[in-house]
């Protein structure tokens, strides 16, 4: 599905619109020119400006009024839900299986069965997915000190 630049614009300025009006409501602080509403009233100011630009190029490159949602084919839809299938199954995957397997056996797992789907080459998929399991343990586990479960590699790490 395709978004149309000038309905994804109306959008952000809407939001904006009501990021603006929800902060009106804010309590002012007595002595101050500025109070808890001026970086979301900033925000949404920056979301109408920018809203509002991308509504004008919208039309503007689509020479009038643009379709502004279109449709997908069968094999986006499909191709959409496998991916989404591959995410909750990872994310499943992590929750229920990180214990007993091991947070870096997981983290290969899920790199070389989502680069081989992406990619369809073996070589360079394991080679990535090796590299990245190894980037992944070094910055969680020597890095930023996370303790991580080791499952079926305990000892061996």
């Amino acid at each position: 599905m395709r978004i149309h630049d000038a309905l994804a614009g109306a959008l952000l300025a809407a939001l904006g619109g009501a990021v603006i009006w929800y902060v009106a409501g804010f309590p002012q602080v007595a002595g101050q020119i500025y109070g808890p509403d001026l970086f979301p009233r900033l925000v949404g100011i920056g979301l109408v400006l920018f809203g509002t630009g991308l509504v004008l190029r919208g039309v503007r490159a689509a020479g009038g009024l643009p379709a502004l949602l279109e449709l997908p084919s069968h094999g986006e839809i499909r191709r959409a839900l496998l991916a989404t299938v591959y995410i909750v199954s990872s994310v499943l995957a992590v929750v229920f299986l990180a214990e007993r397997l091991g947070s870096q056996i997981l983290v290969f797992a899920i790199l070389i069965s989502g680069l081989l789907a992406v990619y369809r080459r073996p070589v360079l998929s394991l080679t990535l997915a090796l590299g990245l399991t190894v980037a992944f343990d070094l910055i969680f586990r020597v890095l930023l000190r996370v303790p991580l479960p080791s499952g079926l590699l305990t000892g061996v790490l």
